[in-house]
Order: C-alpha cells, then structure tokens, then sequence
C-alpha cells in the first residue's frame, strides 16, 4: 500500500484538509490527466466531501507514494464533467 503526501500549501490557500481530500476521493470519479513532467501518471479525482463540498483534487502516483499536487472547490470545468458522468445535478 502506497502513502500519500499533501501539498498542505495548496490545501490551506484554498481551504482543504487532507481529511476533505480523502473523502472526495473516495466518493467521487476521476479523470486522466497528462503525465507529469517527470512522466508519472497524474489523475483529477471529482467527489464529494462529508459537508457536502464538490473538490478537484489532482494526484501524481510515484512508485511508493501517491501526491496530492492540487486540491480546491470544483471549477466549472469539472462540476460539468461530474455532472455529465454521474447525472447528479446539484455538483
């Protein structure tokens, strides 16, 4: 089982716990995004938190540890994805 570490900067700029991003991540789906530089695959994880807030969250998996890179309020960019593929209309 791999670990995952936070960019807590990015979290607190925009008000995110790393409890916010497990919750989103594990409710929601999640599409591919290009590969990082360093040629890791990346996803944009769209969920849910426990009060009710849609989060972007971005992860970069490394060999032994998954980054969360990026995670704040659903852009409309994503809120449309998330409502295109779960047909919820309240993202």
């Amino acid at each position: 089982m791999s670990r995952t570490t936070y960019n807590l900067e990015s979290l607190e700029r925009h008000g995110v716990s790393p409890g916010d991003v497990d919750e989103a991540m594990a409710t929601g789906i999640w599409e591919e995004l290009p590969s990082s530089e360093r040629g890791n695959d990346r996803l944009m994880f769209i969920g849910f938190t426990a009060s009710g807030r849609l989060l972007e969250v971005g992860v970069e998996y490394f060999d032994d540890m998954e980054h969360v890179f990026h995670a704040n309020d659903a852009t409309n960019h994503y809120r449309h994805i998330f409502r295109q593929r779960t047909g919820n209309s309240w993202a």
